[in-house]
C-alpha cells in the first residue's frame, strides 16, 4: 500500500515544483515590463522636453518661408511696375 502513495507523493511534489517556477518567471516578466515601462515614461517626457527645446527651429523655418514669399511678391511688384 505505501509504493501506490509514493508515486502520488512524488507526483505532487513535482506538480507543485513546476507551479513554483512558473510562478518566479510570471514575477520575473512581470518586474522587467515594470521597469521597461517606466524607461519608457522617461523616454516620453525626454521626447516631449526635446520638441519643445527644438519648436523655435521650426517657427524659423516658417519664418523663412514668409519672407522668401514676401521677397518674390516683392520681385514680382516690381517688374510688373517696369523696375
Amino acid at each position: 500500500m505505501m509504493a501506490s502513495t509514493g508515486g502520488w507523493y512524488l507526483g505532487l511534489g513535482i506538480g507543485v515544483s513546476i507551479v513554483v517556477v512558473v510562478v518566479v518567471l510570471v514575477c520575473m516578466i512581470i518586474g522587467y515590463a515594470a521597469k521597461i515601462a517606466g524607461q519608457a515614461k522617461k523616454g516620453t517626457e525626454a521626447m516631449d522636453a526635446a520638441f519643445a527645446n527644438t519648436d523655435s527651429v521650426w517657427r524659423i523655418r516658417d519664418i523663412n518661408r514668409s519672407t522668401t514669399g514676401i521677397w518674390r511678391a516683392a520681385e514680382s511688384a516690381r517688374k510688373s511696375l517696369g523696375g
